[in-house]
């Protein structure tokens, strides 16, 4: 039954990025200027964050099932107006808003319900997976749509919304997992134990994730939204070279995943460490005017993203309860999230320093990052006394 979940994390995941790769057919075919093209990137998180906090909480209330498959339609709807893209910025940004209210909704309760499908390493592990398969693979596939298919701006979102369908009605048949699901009165009304949110010892938990989370996807920004354009001169097609540099970036993420069962929660210092060195390498490839290095960036980047952000969902599943579990993964979502501000902070940065040296910088912080920490898991972590929340008997299910 987790699978079934996943495979709708990886078609929500797909949505979600390949939008990146269509900007420049926007740009060519419709004329819009670089800052209407950052609105519209910018729109999907103005729904994201809202839909992230507010659909885990109530899937602690109501259930996880509850809320991911009307968001799944949401997304189908979302896509739909997305094909009528040609039609202008407006239609744009109404499907941009439209799909990043539908992501939120269904990454954290979805996360939550393939982790209770499961045991913890293994529904972190996968559900972190699905959707870095779904980010990496829609931007490349959705490319080479836009590259070859007749009507670029409508298709990519046509085979999107259909495998969205797909995933839908896999999806419907499995049961519901949230204790306050499960717990609510006949009325309707949820238990009180779905009512508490997050206890301080859980916030405790996000607080010690806040030096960590924001490189999950700090890392993979590096290759999908920074070097890409900094070495467009020197490609052919930079369409298509986006595309395999982003495919690489997220399909190492994937790869890496099952070094968490070994590592367990210190892998997201392993994380830290690679990918400070991938971005290390990134300024090396961009003073030399490398294409090729990017990709070894790539798996380096990647390999970062991957362990960071299944480390941190595996220590909310053991460490924050049950009952307010989509709570705490939509705020670790968020945290997340911050990372992909790191292109709008090289972008200013680098008018200063230059592109190299932003991202030597960029280096840096990521070691001051794994230093702090360190020292907060040899303060307090060092061994994880907390118990493992208390949870139900795994349900393991394909």
């Amino acid at each position: 039954m987790n699978r079934r979940v996943a495979l709708l994390l990886f078609m929500t995941g797909w949505g979600a990025n390949h939008f990146s790769t269509l900007l420049v057919v926007y740009r060519k075919d419709l004329g819009l200027l670089p800052p209407a093209l950052g609105i519209l990137f910018g729109a999907y998180a103005l729904g994201l964050v809202p839909g992230l906090v507010l659909a885990g909480r109530a899937s602690d209330r109501r259930g996880r099932r509850a809320i991911v498959l009307p968001a799944s339609l949401l997304a189908i709807a979302a896509s739909a107006v997305l094909a009528f893209g040609a039609r202008g910025f407006d239609v744009l940004l109404a499907g941009r808003l439209l799909y990043g209210l539908a992501t939120g909704s269904v990454m954290s309760p979805g996360s939550v319900w393939v982790q209770e499908l499961s045991s913890p390493a293994v529904g972190a592990r996968r559900a972190t997976l699905a959707l870095s398969a779904g980010f990496g693979l829609g931007p490349l596939v959705s490319g080479l749509i836009a590259e070859f298919a007749p009507a670029p701006m409508a298709w990519p979102y046509v085979v999107h919304a259909i495998g969205m369908v797909v995933a839908f009605v896999v999806v419907r048949p499995v049961p519901e997992t949230a204790p306050g699901a499960r717990g609510a009165t006949a009325a309707g009304t949820p238990s009180p134990s779905a009512r508490r949110g997050l206890a301080r010892r859980e916030w405790v938990v996000l607080a010690e994730l806040l030096p960590v989370a924001p490189w999950a996807f700090a890392f993979p920004a590096v290759t999908i939204a920074i070097l890409p354009g900094l070495m467009r001169a020197h490609v052919s097609h930079p369409v298509i070279y986006s595309g395999l540099v982003i495919a690489t970036t997220l399909g190492t993420g994937v790869a890496v995943q099952p070094l968490t069962r070994r590592l367990h929660h210190r892998g997201d210092l392993l994380g830290l460490s690679v990918g400070a060195l991938g971005i290390g390498l990134g300024a090396y490839a961009v003073a030399i005017g490398s294409p090729a290095w990017v990709f070894a960036v790539a798996i380096l980047v990647g390999a970062g993203y991957g362990l960071v952000m299944t480390t941190g969902l595996l220590e909310i599943s053991e460490r924050v309860a049950q009952a307010s579990r989509g709570t705490a993964v939509g705020i670790y979502y968020v945290l997340t999230y911050i990372g992909f501000a790191l292109p709008f902070i090289h972008a200013l940065a680098a008018r200063r320093l230059g592109d190299a040296t932003t991202l030597a910088v960029a280096a840096a912080a990521a070691v001051a990052s794994m230093g702090i920490r360190a020292f907060i898991k040899l303060g307090t972590l060092g061994g994880f006394p907390d118990p493992p929340a208390t949870r139900p008997p795994s349900r393991r299910g394909g």
